[in-house]
């Protein structure tokens, strides 16, 4: 018996290996009540389960990092050094286009702005000085509104009076009013010939004319108030450097290297990029809605 009870049978008190408690379990699977019997040993059941939820996990989180390496990469293989500076910018003697400014500024791509060399490379690729300015030169300035455009949003095109009339046609009781007419006319020629039979129907077609003009010409009038308001709104003033003197000019006369001065309440005119100043907070929600702070690049 002492034999049988040897190290290969012997249950300890901690640490005992699978294989020997399974072989316990195994010897005594004909006691009663073998769950009191064994409850102060390991259920390798659960165990097993334990284990199989480890290895489960594990392999979620081998793959999630090989994923995350793999992408990775890709951003790091992605490199900007593919740009290529369009034949007309060249010639005209800049080195980057608007297209590859607005992505750097838009989509604050640090790795493009490293790659163009920050602040000061970008300013010698668009020929312009950090602390001067653009030069006052007005061929240069009409040679670099002719590539990188200016700056103004496209407007919308306003509304012609017609529009306003069809817009006037949708109301609800005017349709009723209009149905209405149209069966008078029927049955008042119907019965009373023409053209004794049309007055009722023509005098209901006659006040829903009215309506519609008056509505649309009221409307069509706002309108017009409107754009001219909000054309007074736009006048904007701003303090730039140019030429190395400090002027105030209107925002629709900004190009791409002017030095633009913000003080605290200003509005921010462009896109841009940042060159010194401290405690500088901006935010998009004029144009986005969305109040979370901007650091421009």
């Amino acid at each position: 018996m002492e034999n049988l009870l040897s190290d290969k049978w012997e249950v300890k008190s901690k640490h005992s290996s699978e294989e020997v408690l399974q072989r316990w379990r195994t010897l005594c699977g004909v006691v009663k009540n073998p769950k009191r019997r064994f409850r102060f040993t390991a259920n390798l059941s659960k165990r097993y389960e334990a284990a199989a939820m480890r290895k489960t996990n594990q392999e979620k989180l081998r793959i999630a990092v090989l994923v995350s390496k793999a992408a990775l990469h890709f951003i790091q293989g992605v490199k900007p050094s593919d740009y290529t500076v369009p034949k007309n910018v060249q010639e005209a003697g800049f080195q980057i286009c608007a297209d590859e400014l607005g992505s750097i500024v838009e989509g604050h791509d640090v790795k493009k702005l490293e790659f163009h060399g920050w602040v000061s490379g970008i300013a010698d690729k668009i020929g312009t000085s950090v602390t001067n300015g653009l030069p006052t030169d007005n061929e240069a300035l009409k040679c670099r509104e002719e590539i990188y455009g200016i700056n103004e949003f496209t407007e919308a095109e306003s509304k012609g009076f017609l529009v306003f009339v069809w817009e006037a046609l949708q109301d609800m009781t005017l349709m009723i009013l209009g149905v209405c007419a149209f069966v008078s006319l029927i049955v008042g020629i119907a019965t009373e010939g023409w053209p004794k039979g049309a007055h009722d129907g023509l005098g209901i077609v006659a006040s829903i004319l009215l309506v519609v003009f008056v509505t649309a010409g009221s409307d069509y009038r706002q309108s017009l108030q409107f754009n001219d308001l909000d054309k007074e709104k736009k006048k904007i003033s701003i303090q730039v450097t140019r030429n190395g003197y400090r002027q105030k000019m209107s925002i629709y006369e900004l190009l791409p290297g002017d030095v633009v001065h913000l003080s605290i309440g200003d509005q921010v005119p462009a896109d841009g990029l940042f060159l010194s100043g401290f405690s500088v907070l901006i935010d998009e929600s004029s144009l986005t809605g969305e109040s979370e702070p901007v650091m421009v690049l």
